[in-house]
């Protein structure tokens, strides 16, 4: 196993001026270094304590013994036949071992057998149940990592199956040259983690190494796969010099042979043959015959001709949106779909509202001008969340973290409805699979409500530190809940005070003076809010309309007071 360093040619060193006048690194004081000395010279005295030792337990107790930091400093001074014979005599004790290993070590241990010996130490790293170990082959080179997976038969079958060929070769065809070579990477890439899953490698410990490859550094698994692809093309042409390889045959698909003769060679120009093209486009896939049924019903009424056109601006489309993620995954692709169909059809319901007002924007306009109204439809909500964030400290944590969520919406469709979406984080750092759906609808009355109650939070409360008390009070912590006891205090104290409601005793005493079922009751608890409404001062609502947004949340409040069970008397306590 060869780990030679690239060629690289060397280059004499300049320095800028700018670089001359940067900070210099501090040596080291004089206490420092002797400090180091003696560090190095106390792991250099354990070393040789452990070489002296008889016999192999010995020589573990003594490791163990060690702190773990002094333990990886020590196994690095041993020689690479003492720390492999401690792992593989005692196992059980000393595989534990690999988590203090040095990776120069492990290369050490690697170096000492063949590469079939070479891949059962890679499976016992990552088969340790240590990150630390779990990421040795990761630090390896990917001319040693192959060399020793191709001596599992395993992964030898598997291998066409580990990189993406197939969607590669598929989006060869819309893709320029350029971009092709940009994106090659990513191509071959995509979806490799449910690719290695089908790929049914019967040893685990092998498809816990590639795993590994895969969390770890995505890069180093593509230039391994590659360069195996390669060791095996060779193998194909020349097999009297890879007898080794070629016991188990192989066949490589056409994509394989392209791919490992280089890049340069895939011409995009080759195109498929023109009656196959439509069937073998990548984008077939993401958005099916009828996936949209407005759009479908839309496009119903229109020439052949038209249809035609709009359907080659919807690929267009769908290949501008998928090429500037530069992701080729498959989920990703079908979100950056849902985006290209939102866009879509916010901006044919600017229209109206239709299926008639769509087909007639559709005759006309081209879909490259639908969608950008429905892109200035999806941004205008970010704007508005954004105008908003200024009120933060009038808010609750679910009002917060909604504007934090419209900071990075995703637009799309609704898995169940096909309606258009915006996809929201419930909580902070919340990954991407687990946002929720949100129609436009509620989009906007989120926002108004948000911008309604802040402005009565300012008018009613007057600082965010007693709105935040108000909140903390309440056994939800919503706005909605300190509504309802806004409500609650005005119709029994006639004042402004939320924390003057005690959940249990005003809870039933508003609803013994105000009994459910009693409507001329409820209409007096709304006339007093209004009432209460009207004697603030005109000055405190800002902007002109905050008064008349905050009368539709308190009045909305008292209905939800008037339609929700009134709460159970109080048990008596047992005597």
């Amino acid at each position: 196993m060869s780990t030679e360093p690239d060629n690289i040619t060397s280059k004499p060193k300049t320095t800028s001026k700018r670089a001359a006048k940067g900070p210099q690194p501090t040596k080291p004081t004089a206490t420092e270094l002797v400090a180091i000395n003696e560090a190095a010279t106390e792991v250099a005295k354990q070393a040789a304590r452990i070489d002296s030792a008889p016999t192999l337990v010995e020589k573990a107790d003594i490791l163990w013994a060690m702190t773990q930091e002094t333990r990886h400093a020590t196994l690095g001074q041993l020689p690479p036949t003492t720390v492999a014979a401690l792992i593989e005599t005692d196992p059980d004790r000393n595989t534990r071992l690999m988590a203090n290993l040095p990776a120069a070590k492990f290369q050490q241990i690697l170096n000492l057998g063949t590469f079939a010996q070479g891949r059962s130490w890679l499976e016992r790293a990552v088969t340790s149940g240590s990150l630390a170990a779990a990421i040795l082959p990761s630090l390896m080179t990917s001319r040693d990592l192959s060399e020793m997976l191709l001596t599992d038969k395993d992964f030898r079958r598997a291998l066409p199956k580990l990189l993406n060929y197939e969607r590669a070769e598929r989006w060869r065809q819309l893709l320029t040259t350029n971009e092709w070579h940009a994106n090659i990477d990513e191509l071959l890439m995509s979806d490799t983690d449910e690719l290695l899953r089908k790929a049914n490698i019967k040893n685990k410990n092998v498809h816990a190494v590639l795993q590994s490859l895969i969390d770890f550094v995505p890069e180093l698994y593509l230039e391994t796969i590659n360069y195996a692809a390669g060791r095996l093309k060779n193998a194909q042409d020349r097999p009297d010099e890879f007898e080794d390889l070629t016991s188990t045959p192989f066949g490589l698909p056409e994509i394989l042979n392209a791919q490992t003769a280089g890049a340069a060679s895939l011409d995009p120009s080759a195109q498929t043959i023109a009656g196959d093209e439509t069937a073998n486009s990548p984008l077939a896939d993401l958005v099916p015959e009828s996936g949209d049924p407005v759009f479908a019903l839309a496009t119903a009424g229109l020439t052949s001709a038209r249809k035609a056109l709009l359907e080659d601006q919807l690929k267009h489309l769908l290949r501008q949106e998928i090429v500037a993620t530069a992701s080729f995954a498959q989920g990703a692709m079908a979100r950056a779909a849902g985006r290209v169909l939102f866009y879509l059809r916010a901006g044919l319901e600017s229209f109206g509202p239709s299926v008639e007002d769509a087909t007639r924007a559709l005759e006309t306009r081209n879909l490259n001008e639908i969608s950008a109204i429905g892109a200035r439809l999806a941004e205008g909500y970010r704007q508005k969340s954004l105008a908003l964030a200024g009120l933060r400290e009038w808010l609750d944590g679910r009002q917060r973290q909604f504007l934090d969520a419209m900071k990075q919406p995703e637009a799309g469709m609704h898995p169940e409805t096909k309606e258009p979406v915006l996809w929201l984080a419930g909580k902070p750092k919340q990954d991407r699979a687990e946002w929720h759906p949100t129609p436009l609808s509620e989009i906007a009355i989120q926002l108004s409500e948000i911008g309604a109650w802040a402005s009565l939070a300012k008018a009613a409360f007057g600082t965010p530190e007693r709105t935040h008390a108000i909140f903390t009070q309440s056994k939800a912590r919503t706005a909605g809940e300190a509504l309802r006891r806004t409500v609650i205090a005005l119709a029994l104290y006639r004042r402004w005070e939320p924390e003057l409601v005690r959940p249990n005793e005003d809870f039933t005493a508003f609803y013994r003076q105000f009994g459910k079922g009693r409507r001329s009751n409820f209409d007096a608890v709304r006339q007093t809010v209004l009432d209460a409404l009207d004697q603030t001062p005109s000055d405190a609502w800002k902007p002109s309309d905050a008064k008349a947004r905050a009368r539709e949340l308190l009045l909305r409040a008292v209905t939800e007071l008037e339609n929700a069970p009134p709460p159970a008397p109080p048990k008596k306590p047992a005597h």
